[in-house]
């Protein structure tokens, strides 16, 4: 057998050699398929194949596979979407303030204009921070600057970086960002488009839904939002503009409590029947994100999602007394109450 194939890579052929990983011998050829991690997690280097076979190495979604796991058998023809430049920037915190009990939205002014795929996400370092993942969205009245970046953050029991915003992190905070990233960006592939989100997976899911409506108004839609307590609903304003825009199936979902309008159960509880044409974008818990994954894989239903994953770090005592002493005495940004200090009180 041949050491040597051939790649076709968005129309240009490369020579690679069998067992190199999709991503090495495009690479090899001069061509870089964007990618993250090159561990199969960060989901960025998925690319379609339209011709010959590969070891998918267990990544393959429909007729795609993940560029840095799937191996070289024999002669391919791959495609990868083109995807803005990755880029560092720096950022200023502008803006806190509550969307819910859990979910903080905080705005970074950008020194200039970025430009990412609704969907992609971003790493940003909050100045003392470790970085973290988050994905740009719209406020829920559809607004946001090309010089913003528009984060909906949950306030993690445990965090790091989230029970600090607002107390050490407030207005004027330095913030190193980095991005986009992230291959669960919006296409207009034709098919029903169906949105499922869990609590903060509404920010991307949200983005998608706003450019779905400006570029393919005429597109069948589906929306199916979940929160496990229903005061974390906070997306009202916005699922009330999809319905005006004519998006007729819009499912808010909790598993915790009851509320008027809202369903009981679960998102994937109120899922419909897949269509092997239908495109899902989905973003929330891994466990709900893998549930999805395993129906559209069932129905033969395409599936976009790039998995996140809570950090969870131990605080210092030295940080819990310094959170007491801000939940004292500083305010959240647009309200009248103090944070109460048992809410920093972190394992």
């Amino acid at each position: 057998m041949a050491k040597q194939a051939s790649l076709v890579v968005n129309g240009k052929a490369v020579a690679v050699s069998r067992g190199d990983s999709l991503l090495e011998g495009a690479m090899g050829g001069g061509i870089v398929i964007p990618h993250d991690c090159c561990t199969g997690q960060c989901e960025t280097c998925r690319v379609r194949v339209y011709a010959g076979e590969v070891d998918a190495r267990g990544t393959r979604q429909g007729d795609t596979v993940l560029a840095c796991q799937a191996r070289v058998i024999g002669d391919a023809v791959l495609q990868f979407d083109a995807v803005p430049e990755i880029r560092k920037l720096a950022a200023t915190v502008s803006a806190i303030r509550p969307l819910s009990p859990d979910i903080i939205e905080t705005t970074l002014l950008l020194r200039k204009d970025f430009t990412y795929l609704p969907g992609q996400y971003v790493k940003c370092k909050f100045s003392g921070y470790p970085s973290r993942d988050y994905s740009p969205t719209l406020r829920s009245d559809g607004t946001g600057e090309r010089n913003e970046l528009i984060l909906q953050i949950r306030r993690q029991v445990g965090g790091v970086v989230s029970p600090d915003l607002g107390t050490r992190i407030r207005p004027g905070h330095k913030v190193a960002v980095q991005g986009p990233y992230g291959s669960a960006f919006h296409r207009t592939d034709g098919g029903r488009i169906i949105l499922i989100a869990a609590g903060t997976g509404w920010a991307p899911v949200w983005a998608i839904a706003r450019a779905a409506r400006y570029r393919e108004p005429s597109r069948e839609m589906v929306v199916i939002v979940g929160a496990r307590d229903p005061r974390n609903l906070y997306m009202a304003e916005a699922l009330a503009w999809l319905a005006e825009t004519g998006v007729a199936s819009i499912a808010p979902t909790s598993s915790g409590g009851k509320a008027a309008g809202i369903l009981s159960g679960r998102p994937t509880d109120h899922m419909p029947a897949l269509r092997p044409d239908d495109a899902v974008y989905v973003a929330g818990s891994c466990e709900m994100v893998a549930a999805v994954r395993m129906r559209c894989e069932a129905a033969g239903t395409t599936c976009y999602a790039d998995p996140f994953v809570a950090s969870v770090a131990k605080r210092t005592i030295r940080d819990r007394i310094a959170g007491l002493l801000f939940a004292r005495t500083v305010n959240w940004p647009g309200t009248s109450q103090t944070r109460s200090a048992a809410e920093n009180l972190r394992p």
